[in-house]
């Protein structure tokens, strides 16, 4: 963390129920700190003599985020208004009455169940708000990666880029019964055929490097590819012969899932060959493209 960056703010409210649940909590504090969280916990920060009082309406009023140990001891002192637990529920609910984001009070579930019941652990206010579920203590490193996440605002699965809008004439052609018809070329009957540019990079993962999945399924029309073209051709012998080349093409169109392109390049086999030439149809997919040029 440099400098400039300030570490989130954090109280931590919850229930003096037991010696082992608050030696829990400090653990649970201690780890955030650890981890860059700036933690306001009565354990640390009141001492004799101080007032309880008042270090909980000032920590729960500056806080960026309060969590909330939810257990059953907790929700019942939270609806009776009992207690610390009672007095802090009441400047909560005050916040929130006030506007402030629910997003930024955490309930961390450490006992009894989600649902409404004799066994609920999770107060009223807090009902429908997503909780962290640490009830399990072999989960437990997984839950605070949770919880951090959820501090630093770094979710672990992020959307995906919005693609390109599918082509509608394709419908059209399926309602006039005239759908394309598009596959990939065979050797045996186009003589060619597209080699797969994942599968190469799987074969050599260092040295044959292709663009990243998001460009390759985001391709405009107008954008230039490269290609792996493998030819059959008759040897001196008149015996089938493989010969690779890479060439560009230029993307025209979609159809289904195939993307449909022009040749750019003329073939260097393209005298012993009468399958494809410069300005010829190639359907590829993504998996078969290698390279990318843009103007």
């Amino acid at each position: 963390m440099t400098d400039v960056e300030v570490a989130p703010k954090v109280f931590i409210s919850y229930s003096w129920e037991s010696e082992t649940h608050k030696e829990w909590v400090r653990g649970l504090a201690e780890r955030l700190v650890m981890n860059g969280v700036n933690v306001r916990l009565d354990q640390w920060h009141i001492s004799p003599g101080q007032s309880l009082t008042q270090f909980m309406e000032v920590e729960a009023q500056s806080c960026d985020f309060a969590l909330i140990i939810c257990t059953k001891d907790y929700s019942r002192k939270s609806l009776l208004r009992a207690g610390g637990v009672g007095y802090e529920q009441q400047i909560i609910t005050g916040r929130i009455a006030a506007g402030l984001g629910r997003e930024r009070f955490i309930p961390i579930i450490r006992d009894g169940e989600f649902a409404p019941g004799s066994d609920c652990s999770v107060p009223p206010q807090f009902s429908g708000i997503y909780a962290i579920d640490m009830r399990d203590d072999g989960v437990q490193d997984q839950r605070i990666e949770d919880l951090l996440r959820a501090i630093f605002k770094e979710p672990a699965l992020k959307p995906p880029p919005i693609g390109l809008r599918p082509s509608f004439a394709a419908v059209s052609n399926i309602k006039s019964n005239k759908l394309p018809v598009h596959r990939l070329a065979v050797l045996d009957i186009e003589g060619w055929h597209l080699l797969s540019g994942v599968a190469s990079n799987e074969r050599s993962p260092k040295t044959f490097i292709i663009p990243e999945v998001s460009d390759r399924y985001n391709l405009e029309l107008g954008d230039v590819v490269k290609l792996q073209f493998e030819f059959s051709l008759l040897d001196e012998n008149e015996d089938d012969e493989l010969f690779c080349e890479r060439m560009w093409v230029e993307v025209t169109g979609y159809s289904g899932p195939y993307i449909l392109g022009r040749l750019v390049n003329q073939p260097v086999c393209s005298d012993e060959q009468d399958n494809l030439h410069h300005g010829g149809q190639v359907v590829f997919l993504p998996e078969h493209v290698i390279d990318i040029t843009r103007e």
